[in-house]
């Protein structure tokens, strides 16, 4: 390609600037909304990944005609013999239901005396007085929960209403990480006994074990022990766990997905309609080149990179514009259709987090389109009498 070549693209391009102007705009919000959707999409795969990570290998909970009931403690003992399971402890989990409004919070109801655990709350929080955690009743909550107590004058405690009506005052001891927020927006960490008072479970008894197993070849093995010694019992396993978080969020992903397809196949239909009905001087302008000497692979590549510089301009500038609407001003209004809950709000910000070949894929689909509703018209005409254009 000389240099007369590109000089003569644009300002071609310069020419039909007005024309461009429209094409670019929406080409702009197709990539824009799809590009905004798959960055925040990634990025609470990505979270949700670490924090499940995080979690149990197994969730153990007795089942009852069906349901979920509490499991006794000395079921401890019956599994701990199993080789193979490196930590086991009980746990206590549900939701406390707010009097007054329609939200809820998690609790989690933790061994606070158990080395295992402690060493995690000590690498959440850098630096916790973790002898001053345990030594009182004190509660770690999310950023949603913190925002719901100070809008109802709960700043340094609350008042949980027990199964048996007694109040129980539990101090706030921390808040958790902001990273954590999608999960960690409406729970409560504390000491499981303080969980028991409060959620009504007896101390003998608690609302699923849990079970680190180093080796995930063994899961399988375990599973079926733990099943003999038990039968009836659920097993909740680690990627049970990431299965059901990803698909939370897949479906409303999908349907954007569906959404731009539909989108841009009938932008570039548009287009390649508003190119096959290519006017008079648009004719005479390829007649014109065809007649200086042009050949007919010269005209289709002038089109072609004239519909490259406007596709990738279009696509560089909405991709750079969706990844700051997302991760430097949280995408407002998507984030509620993706995080909205009947639950407490979450505001928390999306933490960066690309897929570059998801980029690339979303590229290609979008160039190939683009450039092909262009690309076949204007092949059309050069191909064409040039002298029956010319008059």
């Amino acid at each position: 390609m000389s240099k007369s070549f590109f000089n003569f693209l644009f300002i071609l391009i310069y020419q039909h600037r007005s024309k461009h102007i429209a094409i670019f705009i929406i080409s702009f919000m197709i990539v824009f909304l799809l590009s905004s959707v798959m960055f925040i999409s990634s990025s609470i795969k990505h979270q949700l990944f670490v924090f499940s990570n995080a979690q149990p290998d197994f969730v153990v909970q007795k089942l009852q005609s069906g349901q979920r009931t509490d499991i006794p403690n000395q079921w401890i003992n019956d599994f701990q013999d199993i080789r193979g399971i490196s930590h086991i402890q009980s746990r206590v989990y549900g939701r406390y239901y707010h009097l007054g409004s329609e939200y809820y919070f998690t609790i989690v109801g933790v061994d606070v005396f158990d080395e295992f655990t402690t060493n995690e709350i000590q690498n959440i929080f850098d630096g916790i007085d973790i002898e001053k955690f345990i030594s009182g009743d004190y509660m770690l909550i999310g950023a949603g929960v913190k925002e719901f107590f100070d809008k109802n004058y709960y700043s340094e405690y609350y008042n949980f209403l027990t199964p048996q009506l007694e109040i129980k005052k539990v101090d706030i001891f921390d808040i958790l990480p902001e990273k954590s927020g999608l999960i960690s927006n409406d729970m409560i960490i504390m000491d499981i006994n303080l969980a028991r008072d409060i959620l009504g479970v007896e101390y003998d008894n608690s609302t699923d074990i849990i079970l680190n197993i180093p080796n995930d070849t063994e899961w399988q093995n375990i599973k079926m022990k733990l099943l003999d010694k038990h039968h009836n019992i659920q097993i909740i396993t680690k990627e049970d766990l990431q299965k059901s978080y990803i698909n939370l969020y897949n479906y409303k992903s999908g349907f954007f997905l569906i959404l731009f397809i539909i989108l841009l196949l009938t932008f570039c239909l548009v287009l390649y309609q508003r190119y096959s009905m290519i006017n008079s001087s648009d004719k005479k302008e390829i007649a014109i080149l065809r007649f200086c000497g042009w050949s007919i692979k010269s005209v289709v590549m002038l089109k072609v990179f004239e519909s490259s510089v406007v596709g990738i301009l279009s696509f560089l500038s909405a991709l750079s514009i969706a990844y700051c609407y997302v991760f430097i001003f949280g995408a407002p209004i998507l984030r509620d259709i993706f995080l909205g809950s009947q639950n407490i709000s979450n505001n928390i910000s999306f933490v960066p987090f690309v897929e570059f070949s998801l980029i690339l894929s979303i590229f290609l689909f979008f160039i190939t389109f683009f450039i092909a509703s262009v690309l076949i018209p204007s092949w059309k005409i050069a191909t064409k009498d040039i002298d029956g254009s010319l008059r």
